[in-house]
Formats: structure tokens, C-alpha cells, sequence
């Protein structure tokens, strides 16, 4: 597979859309994160249908999905995000999503810096993402990052749960 940026110990490693059900042992390690936003362990063959849950319309290539990947070859975590949506310039980074053993480390900034500046090498103007009100270790984790809040959204049902989302951006310079 195509490496697409380092940051630090992790590789970000494309991966075809046919191929996202390899991140399902992520998803199970990941329960903390599943129980907050859905009210439930992962299903089974959730990740395969992560590509099917991106906005109808997106031109081939748009939705990307990435592996995060330590030296060895493991799975630390993974990226999906769309390029140039909802408009020319903007990229949605819908999951950023790191094991428990990967948290903690300074992981999670090098990996928002990385993608940051492969956005720009790739004409992006501005990065934007939603996170759960509930999720208050993410809000204070993307306002350290300089992510500014935009609006709240929803309540939108996601799996046994209805949440309300913040959704940020960041101006890329």
C-alpha cells in the first residue's frame, strides 16, 4: 500500500474503499469510543460500511480512508476524510480514531499536523470536523489544535444514540 504521510512513529497508509472491513479490529479495540457515540460495541462488518456512510454524490477518490500504522505494521488507528467537501478548499476529516494503546503519546497532534500539511500540499484551504457534545476530551483536544467552533448540529441519530455535534474548522496557512 501507498504510504501518504509520516507522523512520527506512524505511517498513514492509503487503503481502497473494498478494503475498509481491515479496520474492524480497530473499531472492537475501540469500544470506549463506540459505547460514547453509537451506545454500543462495534458490529460486526461496521468498518466495511464506513465508505457507504460518506455523502451521496462524492466524485470517485473524493472519500479517502487511511491506515495509521506503527513500524511493525500495526494498526494504531485510521483517518476517513473527504476531499474538497462541502466545497473546493475544504476537507472533512470525518474520523480520526486511535487505539487506546496509541493515545497519550503526542500521537494524535503529529497525526493532525501531518494530514494538515498534506491537505495543503494537496490544495486544501481549511480542515473541518464534527465532534460529540459528549466528547469533551476531544473538544479541548481540536481547541488545543486551533480548530474555532462553527456551529451545533443535530440531534442526529447515530446507532442507539441521538447526539448533537460541534462542528469546527481551522483555516490552513
Amino acid at each position: 500500500m501507498a504510504i501518504v504521510f509520516q507522523a512520527g512513529d506512524l505511517a498513514a497508509e492509503a487503503i481502497p474503499d473494498a478494503e475498509a472491513g481491515s479496520m474492524q479490529p480497530l473499531l472492537e479495540r475501540c469500544e470506549d469510543f463506540l459505547q460514547l457515540t453509537y451506545g454500543r460495541p462495534a458490529l460486526p462488518g461496521q468498518a466495511r460500511d464506513i465508505p457507504s456512510g460518506r455523502p451521496p454524490g462524492l466524485a470517485p477518490g473524493q472519500g479517502h480512508l487511511l491506515a495509521l500504522r506503527t513500524a511493525d505494521g500495526g494498526l494504531a488507528g485510521m483517518i476517513e476524510a473527504l476531499r474538497d467537501y462541502p466545497v473546493p478548499g475544504d476537507w472533512y476529516l470525518g474520523i480520526l480514531l486511535l487505539a487506546p494503546e496509541a493515545r497519550g503519546q503526542g500521537r494524535g497532534e503529529a497525526v493532525v499536523r501531518a494530514y494538515e500539511a498534506h491537505v495543503r500540499a494537496h490544495g486544501g484551504r481549511r480542515v473541518r470536523l464534527a465532534v460529540l457534545e459528549q466528547n469533551t476530551p476531544a473538544h479541548r483536544f481540536w481547541t488545543r489544535m486551533g480548530y474555532l467552533p462553527e456551529e451545533w448540529m443535530g440531534p442526529k441519530q447515530q446507532g442507539l444514540k441521538f447526539n448533537r455535534l460541534l462542528r469546527m474548522s481551522r483555516v490552513l496557512e
